[in-house]
């Protein structure tokens, strides 16, 4: 009695520890697909994802051909692997397979270092972007959203490459704050990004400012007066 007591309590705590170690779900959506955390079991699926269709089908690496240029290809999956484990990146699943079909890479940046981020991003063709892959984007967004106000993030920012992209987030409440223009993106005189489809202009720099996250406002740090000393007068000058 006292073998078969401990092990249905052995049973119950690897139950538990399965619950504690399962992902969080951020949203779902009707055709079986759920969004939750990234965890690293699924680095490696996530890496050959974005190899096999975002670096495919994203228009500023398509235009370039990132997947050709190996010591490009090389960094962005050596970024990836260092934001993944930021722990703040979600999975697109499908319900019932288990497989993924998704991913948003995302990571925490302190607001000082985000500014001086965006006063100088460009785009290129070793830049990681968010990875929003095609019919999800809206949806990861929203799970983005979700998991962003769960971390106690005011606010979340990326580049959006297309139109589509675009007009995607600010249906969501994402604000433009800045689009490089590719026909102005120019390296050697010539243009860097020329097959990025029609009506997709330019790469804009957008956030979302979440409601209800409150943000503790800038320290400005400030000369200490002992610092301020006027130089003494020379009694010659008299």
């Amino acid at each position: 009695m006292a073998v078969s007591d401990a092990a249905t309590e052995i049973e119950k705590m690897k139950i538990l520890e399965q619950r504690i170690k399962a992902p969080s779900i951020w949203g779902r959506v009707p055709w079986g697909l759920r969004f939750e955390d990234l965890q690293d079991t699924r680095y490696e699926d996530a890496v050959k994802l974005l190899k096999k269709h975002y670096l495919n089908e994203e228009i500023t690496y398509r235009s370039v051909k990132i997947l050709q240029d190996k010591e490009g290809t090389d960094e962005f999956v050596h970024n990836v692997r260092i934001w993944m484990k930021d722990k703040m990146s979600i999975a697109a699943v499908k319900e019932g397979t288990d497989k993924l079909v998704g991913v948003l890479i995302m990571r925490i940046q302190e607001k000082s270092k985000s500014r001086r981020i965006l006063s100088h991003i460009q785009p290129s063709k070793n830049h990681t972007q968010p990875a929003l892959l095609k019919g999800l984007s809206r949806d990861m967004l929203k799970a983005a959203v979700a998991l962003a106000y769960s971390a106690n993030v005011p606010a979340i920012a990326g580049i959006f490459t297309t139109s589509r992209g675009q007009a995607v987030a600010e249906e969501i409440g994402f604000v433009k704050f800045n689009e490089i223009y590719y026909v102005r993106y120019l390296i050697d005189d010539q243009i860097a990004f020329f097959d990025t489809g029609l009506g997709n202009y330019g790469a804009a720099i957008m956030a979302y400012r979440i409601p209800d996250v409150y943000e503790p406002p800038e320290v400005q740090s400030q000369r200490s007066s002992r610092f301020n000393l006027q130089p003494m007068q020379n009694e010659d000058d008299d």
